[in-house]
């Protein structure tokens, strides 16, 4: 019968020679998820042996985790702003990135009037809308999709985080196009890989909605669309917030001058990217 420290030195093994990045680290989430502990709890163990109970499911995620699905996708969630939100192959799995623009909005509204009508387009898993409804408690958050399997992840979401389901209208769209609401804030993470780079991304990406990740010949033909029909549902002095990719400000910044915005702004994330632009009316 092996022991857990056995168990997690022949499964990083096998992860790292299948491409995992961090197997170890890997292995010790999958072992806990398992076990029903914390990773800690783990490093105090190790020389408990497994029964055959525990190594069964874990062989399969093992197994998952050696074909390149994503840690989160096997996990079923992941931790967003400090909070947990159900997350599979639905969504878009929530990237850091994303907790930075949740940040760049908190602090663009620290010291003024706090946005009431907001618009998370293109919502996926929910924990951008989700996240500013914790931030701001009398906030009234639109949550937009093309795809119902994102729309009812998101309703998952709703429910798991407690805040109250009145705050939240969930809504089937192609970007804005069926809403007649306006908006204090508009926030998105679109797709914005160029269609031809898709089939070269990383194969762990290629687990995740491809409807999420293509951008358009362009990378940016979404995010065009929405700059569009955005800026009459916007009232006035009111704000959009956009994640791009890198090498797409300039011309995303372009875009929104064209239509009329004013005070627009690029911003780095933690890796110095060009990663969120913003801008008012």
């Amino acid at each position: 019968m092996k022991t857990l420290l056995e168990t997690l030195q022949s499964g990083s093994m096998y992860l790292e020679k299948r491409g995992v990045e961090d197997a170890r680290l890997n292995m010790e989430h999958l072992t806990a998820r398992v076990l029903g502990c914390s990773r800690i709890d783990l490093y105090l163990s190790y020389d408990r042996p497994l029964e055959e109970k525990e190594l069964s499911p874990l062989r399969e995620f093992i197994k998952r985790r050696g074909s390149r699905e994503p840690l989160q996708y096997i996990l079923g969630d992941v931790e967003f702003m400090g909070k947990k939100f159900f997350c599979d192959r639905r969504a878009l799995i929530p990237r850091p990135e994303t907790e930075e623009l949740i940040g760049v909005l908190a602090a663009r509204y620290e010291s003024i009037e706090k946005p009431k009508y907001i618009c998370d387009v293109g919502c996926g898993s929910g924990v951008i809308g989700i996240s500013l409804a914790y931030l701001w408690n009398d906030s009234l958050i639109n949550m937009i999709d093309l795809s119902e399997d994102a729309l009812q992840l998101s309703r998952e979401n709703i429910k798991l985080s407690g805040i109250s389901l009145d705050r939240f209208n969930v809504l089937k769209s192609n970007l804005l196009s069926d809403t007649q609401e306006n908006f204090d804030l508009i926030v998105s993470n679109l797709p914005y890989i160029e269609s031809k780079d898709i089939e070269l991304l990383d194969e762990e990406l290629k687990h995740e909605p491809k409807t999420a990740l293509d951008g358009g010949s362009d990378g940016i033909t979404l995010i065009k669309e929405l700059i569009s029909q955005s800026k009459s549902l916007l009232l006035e002095g009111g704000m959009i917030a956009l994640e791009i990719g890198d090498g797409q400000a300039e011309t995303v910044s372009d875009v929104l001058l064209e239509e009329g915005y004013k005070k627009i702004e690029s911003l780095k994330d933690i890796s110095q990217i060009d990663r969120f632009v913003v801008a008012t009316l």
